[in-house]
């Protein structure tokens, strides 16, 4: 037995290891070393810290969420449990909705034990440009509006969790120094 959300579809034949990879259904996934994700977090340049974030987003966006839809015909409030307990059953630690409001189409999400931000070392900024991409690419799809992601308190910064908030870029405060580090205020 892996975990409740995995054993699932290891019982209906979903979970599946062929030519040498992992497949949810028809979604290929890999089981990695945090170290492999952290180690790309540590540059602690914002230019390359926001090419990565600007390209998980995307791809998660384009790519990841519309599988999810297709396979597991899931959208809106689905979606979001769905997603959830997917990477948190992936071991990307304990994701909740702090505030989720599809109206203004806003989230608040907290991430505690995040394994690859509690592994950086020299962070000086919060640090996950990863997971941040990963909830701009999926509230982006959620909300049918291009959303970003701003993280505003980090583990690898000694803080008890992640929060990352989540909304319409213009909505952002640009004098504030985390959003200025973060994201480009011209897209």
């Amino acid at each position: 037995m892996l975990n409740k959300f995995y054993d699932k579809f290891i019982f209906a034949n979903g979970l599946k290891y062929k030519n040498n990879n992992f497949f949810l259904i028809d979604l290929p996934f890999l089981v990695c070393p945090a170290e492999l994700l952290s180690g790309l977090l540590e540059t602690n340049d914002p230019e390359f810290e926001k090419k990565i974030y600007y390209a998980i987003k995307k791809s998660v966006s384009t790519n990841l969420i519309p599988s999810f839809g297709t396979e597991f015909g899931l959208r809106g409030k689905k979606l979001v449990g769905f997603t959830e307990k997917y990477f948190v059953a992936s071991g990307w630690g304990a994701i909740t909705n702090v505030d989720l409001d599809f109206e203004a189409q806003k989230a608040i999400i907290s991430v505690s034990n995040n394994p690859v931000a509690s592994r950086l070392r020299s962070a000086k900024h919060p640090a996950d440009h990863i997971l941040r991409g990963v909830f701009a690419g999926i509230f982006s799809r959620i909300f049918e509006e291009d959303v970003e992601c701003v993280e505003s308190h980090c583990c690898a910064l000694g803080e008890s969790s992640c929060e990352f908030v989540i909304k319409k870029q213009r909505e952002f405060d640009f004098s504030n120094k985390h959003v200025r580090r973060q994201l480009e205020p011209d897209l």
